[in-house]
């Protein structure tokens, strides 16, 4: 492993092990340098009263969900307003650019996906920094959210991200193969009737393929884009947990928009953060700062100010060792203050509701 790897592997451990360096070692020692939270919790008890829990908030109790880690285990009970699409001013040009892929797993043709034109929204994000779409002026103002989404209509494989579809290539004149790794496709195909089971009891109905959606059917998009995640996780790809993350802060501004409680999806997406910071799965690192701001956001949303600090208390302690290095102009150093200075600013408002407002909504 090189030097770089390992340093940043130890810096990991000194956050989860509130900066006892002597636990570090025992750590590596023990294990080596592939950081599992079961090991993490053996080199505590043997360290009693230094590097607790606390050193990385742990959900309490009343804020665990049923099964985290099993996406086909939520089931939610909609408004009467998650059924409804809203609408848009038709004398106005749509944002959405239509277009057709092709499913990996099932191999069906032609399956429904929209693009979104250029510069046709704008987005402002919400406080957990999953996105809301304004109009330029020019197009219809639509929730993007209720149709990026593409979900195959015969085997259900769901994903915002046209790459995990086969897509043609008008440049190269030629079908552009799927990203999802080849076992991953393999699982999919494999659980395509689990995910038919998962969909029945959801009683969202063929709405789902249509768009734009209900934001009952988005939410539920949502959660079967998780249920491939959740697969990409189990193969170790990276990012899985930190795509997992977001898809459920989206669930949780649906659930608002929709007129419904967004605890559980929230409470959600803290443990696949959480994961997601653990295992530093994460594809460039600014998206690790990025997720502590999310992280240190929600525990302030549920009044959790002890372990919200503990996270901004992260990033100071990353400042600092970036620091240390000596290069005022590197890149992750500057990433790193630019979310330690959001995180210290949102601590500083943390008693002005209007933080935790939700933009397009009252």
């Amino acid at each position: 492993m090189s030097d770089d790897k390992d340093q940043e592997i130890r810096r990991r451990l000194l956050v989860l092990f509130k900066n006892h360096g002597e636990m570090v070692d025992a750590y590596v020692s023990q294990f080596g340098v592939d950081i599992n939270m079961k090991n993490i919790q053996s080199i505590r008890a043997q360290f009693p009263g230094l590097g607790d829990t606390n050193s990385m908030p742990a959900i309490e109790e009343d804020l665990i969900p049923e099964d985290p880690s099993n996406p086909m285990s939520i089931r939610f009970k909609f408004s009467e307003k998650a059924f409804t699409i809203p609408i848009s001013n038709a004398k106005l040009e749509s944002p959405l650019f239509p277009r057709t892929v092709d499913c990996p797993v099932c191999k069906k043709w032609g399956v429904n996906a929209q693009d979104l034109k250029a510069k046709s929204l704008t987005v402002v994000n919400d406080p957990f920094l999953a996105p809301t779409f304004k109009t330029t002026g020019r197009f219809q103002e639509i929730n993007y959210l209720l149709c990026c989404m593409t979900v195959c209509d015969s085997c259900l494989l769901a994903s915002p991200d046209r790459k995990d579809f086969v897509v043609y290539n008008n440049t190269t004149r030629s079908n552009q193969e799927s990203q999802l790794a080849p076992q991953v496709l393999r699982q999919l195909k494999d659980s395509t009737d689990q995910r038919k089971a998962f969909f029945e009891k959801t009683g969202v109905g063929d709405v789902l393929f249509e768009i734009p959606r209900s934001y009952a059917a988005a939410i539920v998009s949502y959660q079967l884009a998780d249920i491939r995640a959740e697969i990409e996780a189990d193969a170790k790809i990276l990012s899985a947990y930190y795509k997992r993350g977001n898809y459920w802060t989206r669930i949780a501004l649906l659930c608002r928009q929709a007129g419904m409680d967004d605890k559980r999806p929230l409470e959600i997406a803290v443990e696949h953060f959480k994961t997601a910071f653990t295992n530093s799965d994460f594809p460039k690192p600014e998206l690790e700062f990025q997720t502590l701001h999310i992280l240190f956001s929600i525990y302030l949303y549920f009044d959790k100010k002890k372990e919200a600090m503990d996270y901004m208390n992260v990033l100071g302690r990353t400042v600092q060792e970036l620091e240390k290095q000596g290069d005022p102009r590197n890149e992750t150093l500057l990433y790193a203050k630019k979310w330690l200075n959001i995180t210290r600013t949102r601590w500083d408002d943390r008693d002005y509701p209007e933080i935790w407002k939700t933009p397009g909504l009252d």
